[in-house]
């Protein structure tokens, strides 16, 4: 994550700069396995789901925001202008910020209609909310932590698949070589066969068993080649890109095991569990939000307003003042609400709230449990496959002996065609075998690595 950090920090109009710059660098050279950490910023970078989980981290980052901004008052501006009947002009109710007096001007019942006018300051202030405010702006900051877990469970899935398709494409390479090895010895066997048929030496059928075996060979190497391809796609749908051309594998996944870890932590740094806890954290600050919604609301009122109206005092008309204002007014108080009587619907959300709550703990304690066993097993199997590692060399050197020697022996003429071949796919199995075991150390660390929830564990490891 340290390199993420440090393109946060870079200002926004570089990002695009770098991003090019970055892509024009991929596409002219060719990756090794040092160069995985680069492939792993790369997917980071343009990933579309990550993008996605970052832009609702950012929502919910504003919703904290928007629940500290409570704190401020609001301060809002009306101006009424009205042409109504004479009975009620100056106390005429629309929508919104004025309260016109109520009551008609004069005991007469007339229609005639008059202008009046209005405009008006509304100041609303809630400095204390008796712990509703906390509660709330907690609630929304555990939601954002949750979501920046989100982003890290993401990243980490998505260089968990990358280094594991890379890993995987290592092996695949390494087989292609192993099987090509296989077809080089068909393919001697099959002139060598073929010489002692013509000696008479030999039977025919012999001859026609290697071939087959040789096209054998060949389909499997072709399949081989085809999973290559596969993997090569999928690697470019991860990268969103297809500016690489090539992955270069050299031998060092194949010739060197991985150490052993130093002390590890348990999986509280996996980022699904940090956001089952997160998740915990916001459902209690919802139950704690809950709980205050029903404790007083104090609020600071101010208002200044002016009205004009087209009716005087002595209930003579004047039209022309209904436009410009004649009273001028103001006042500040304060108002203290108590729900009483929302006090059953409280506790039926409470009751709600507290189930969740229950829920959400058990989600997280079963996610605690399932991660534990997870990681124990990645240890095991870590272990075993470093165990698994260090004894194939020993099966391929004899396999390969083996096959040299009983290759002479039937070349002499002292066994048949079964033992050959049959020695023949021992060495194929034992050379494929240690390649795939020396690459599977290496899944295994990773895999332990992204259960502690730092994949450096496994990256720290791979030399240049």
């Amino acid at each position: 994550m340290k390199e993420k950090a440090v393109y946060r920090m870079i200002k926004p109009g570089l990002k695009p700069v770098i991003l090019v710059f970055l892509s024009v660098f991929y596409a002219g050279f060719s990756f090794g396995q040092s160069d995985l950490k680069s492939l792993l910023l790369l997917a980071e970078e343009n990933y579309p789901l990550i993008a996605a989980k970052q832009a609702e981290a950012e929502a919910a980052q504003v919703n904290v925001a928007l629940e500290k901004n409570t704190l401020l008052p609001s301060l809002d501006a009306a101006y009424q202008a009205n042409y109504s009947t004479y009975n009620n002009i100056t106390g005429m109710s629309y929508p919104g910020m004025l309260m016109p007096i109520s009551g008609p001007p004069t005991s007469e019942n007339y229609n005639n209609p008059v202008p009046g006018s209005a405009v008006s300051l509304l100041l609303k202030w809630s400095p204390v909310t008796f712990g509703q405010r906390a509660a709330a702006v907690e609630y929304n900051r555990k939601l954002y932590e949750k979501h920046l877990a989100g982003i890290e469970d993401e990243v980490l899935r998505l260089k968990f698949r990358v280094a594991f398709l890379y890993l995987e494409m290592a092996t695949t390479k390494e087989l292609i070589g192993v099987f090509q090895n296989n077809i080089d010895r068909t393919e001697y066997n099959l002139g060598q066969v073929s010489s002692l048929v013509r000696a008479g030496l030999r039977p025919g059928v012999d001859s026609l068993r290697f071939k087959g075996e040789l096209s054998k060979a060949r389909t499997e190497l072709f399949r081989l080649e085809n999973l290559l391809e596969t993997q090569k796609q999928e690697l470019r749908e991860l990268l969103v890109s297809e500016s690489f051309q090539d992955i270069e594998m050299h031998a060092f996944f194949m010739e060197n095991l991985p150490d052993e870890p130093g002390t590890l932590q348990d999986a509280a740094g996996n980022p699904v569990l940090k956001m089952a806890r997160f998740e915990l954290e916001a459902s209690q600050a919802r139950l704690a939000q809950i709980s205050r919604s029903w404790t007083p609301k104090l609020e600071f009122w101010g208002t200044t307003y002016a009205r004009g109206s087209g009716i005087a005092f002595d209930g003579t008309v004047n039209k022309a003042d209904g436009w410009s204002f004649s009273r001028y007014n103001y006042g500040v108080g304060l108002q203290l609400a108590f729900p009483i009587l929302d006090l059953t619907n409280v506790k039926l959300k409470t009751n709600r709230q507290e189930a969740v709550v229950r829920s959400v703990e058990s989600y997280f304690r079963q996610t605690q449990i399932t991660l534990n066993k997870e990681e124990a097993i990645a240890q095991s199997d870590f272990k075993t496959s470093l165990l698994v590692a260090a004894e194939v060399p020993v099966e391929y050197e004899a396999s390969e002996a083996a096959f040299h020697a009983i290759q002479t022996r039937y070349s002499a003429g002292l066994i048949d065609y079964s033992e050959l071949i049959q020695a023949q796919y021992d060495l194929l199995h034992a050379e494929a075998g240690l390649k795939n075991a020396f690459v599977s150390s290496w899944k295994s660390l990773l895999k332990l690595a992204v259960i502690q929830g730092d994949v450096n564990i496994f990256l720290n490891q791979i030399q240049n």
